[in-house]
This record gives structure tokens, sequence and C-alpha cells, in this order.
């Protein structure tokens, strides 16, 4: 599944740049000024799946602009459906008539996005399971076994072996409705073992390989609280958890300071 940026954007202009002539034909109209490859590669939607890689594949938060409210959920939804919508049969049946065909890089881009806002706490925005299994219903924090494949650079047959409950080890999964997913808590433990998978990077200012790291033992109450911030505030949650802690640790040392 492993393909690079540069892959993945010139496969996207390409497709949009045909797609940009489709739409002017549809209107009867001249190429527009938009369809260009300049215009394609300054535009919102190379911006915003440029982003879903560096998120989705590399593990790099994408940080809202100051002042705004954007965020990889809020923004990225319109593109990110846009994107699921072109993978649909009768899309690609139109395209593929016009010798035009699905930017299949970034939609794996946006569904690797997609994956890891469920690995790192946040609820999904858009379904790909949708077309075999229809509309999620209370699923929508779980990871499907195909997400987990993506997110360790695997195949999925691979993921379902891995499940089988007779391992010694194996991934644990549940049924909900007609699936077998997985949490995300348990897609975390998993991957972390996995070879291809690239961990979530957080915000920081300087180089956190060099800090230590801890396995702490936190009460399920302010788990579950640390979570619920976070949904409001439409961060991954373990962003919501380093604030927090980092600000208990800002408020000891002003109290300090004052004394």
């Amino acid at each position: 599944m492993r393909f690079t940026k540069i892959q993945m954007q010139d496969e996207l202009s390409l497709f949009l740049n045909l797609l940009g002539e489709q739409l002017a034909t549809l209107y009867g109209v001249d190429a527009p000024s938009w369809a260009t490859k300049y215009s394609v590669e300054t535009s919102p939607i190379w911006q915003t799946v440029t982003e879903m890689y560096d998120y989705g594949v590399d593990g790099l938060p994408v940080q809202a602009k100051p002042g705004s409210a954007d965020s990889v959920i809020g923004r990225h939804t319109e593109i990110e459906r846009f994107l699921h919508a072109l993978n649909t049969l009768p899309m690609k049946l139109y395209l593929d008539g016009q010798g035009n065909t699905p930017p299949r890089l970034a939609i794996l881009a946006a569904q690797c996005a997609a994956a890891r806002l469920v690995l790192d706490g946040a609820d999904r925005r858009t379904d790909y399971a949708t077309d075999e299994f229809g509309p999620g219903s209370g699923d929508f924090g779980y990871l499907t076994l195909a997400e987990v494949a993506l997110l360790a650079d695997m195949d999925e047959r691979s993921v379902r072996n891995a499940a089988n409950p007779k391992l010694p080890n194996p991934l644990m999964t549940e049924p909900v409705g007609r699936r077998s997913l997985v949490r995300p808590e348990e897609a975390r433990r998993w991957l972390a073992s996995r070879k291809g998978f690239v961990p979530t990077n957080a915000f920081n200012e300087g180089n956190e390989d060099s800090l230590p790291s801890y396995d702490l033992e936190l009460p399920l109450a302010f788990v579950e609280d640390v979570r619920r911030e976070a949904k409001e505030l439409d961060i991954p949650f373990e962003i919501n958890l380093k604030n927090r802690i980092l600000g208990v640790y800002e408020r000891i040392i002003a109290s300090g300071d004052e004394k």
C-alpha cells in the first residue's frame, strides 16, 4: 500500500485536469482557468488531500490556522466525501467513458486519514463500508479490518488471519451488526508491534525522540472526561490528554513561582 506523496499528487493532478475538461464539456464552454495545472496545484482540494497524506500515511497532525476552527475532522469532511463518491460504480462508469479514472492514491490517503482519526480517539465522518453494509449505526467509533490493514501497511487478508482467536495473541474484534470491528485501543495495542505502522506524532516544539516515555494507569473517569472534551474540541484524544497534563504542570509551576 505504501506510496509516496509525489506519486499521489501526480495522479491527482492528472485526474483533476481531466475532470475540469469533462465539466467544461457538460457546461458547453471552453476549459476554465481552474482546470489548469497551476490552478489545480494551488487549490483547496490539493492542499487538503496533501494534508490527508501527511496525517493518514505519515502520522503528522495537521495544525489549524490561527484563529480558525479548522481541523482534520472539520474541514476535510467535504473532500473526504467527494473522494468517496468518486469511488462508486456510477461515477467510475462516467469517468471511464471520458478516459478518466478515480485518483486511487488520493482515495487511499483519505481512507488512511479517516482510519487514523478513529485510532486517535475521534468519530469518523465518512463510512467507507457504506456500499457493502449500508450506513453505520453506532459503529463510527470502531475501525474496520481493512482500515487496520491500511494503518499496518498490510493486506487485509493477513489482518483477518491475525484476528483468528485461536492464535496466542490475536487482534481482538467485536461483532457490530454484520461487521467484525476493532476498538481503537485494541488497534493501537496490536499496531504497536507491526513493522509497517507509523504512530501519530504529537505537536511539539522540540525533539520528542529524546524524551522518556511512561506507561501510566489513568482513572477511567479521567479518561472519559478527556475523551469527551477532545470530541467537543474536534482534536485527537492523545493531543487533548497531553494538553491536560501539561496544563496541570504549568499551574503547579505558576503556583510555585507565586510562593
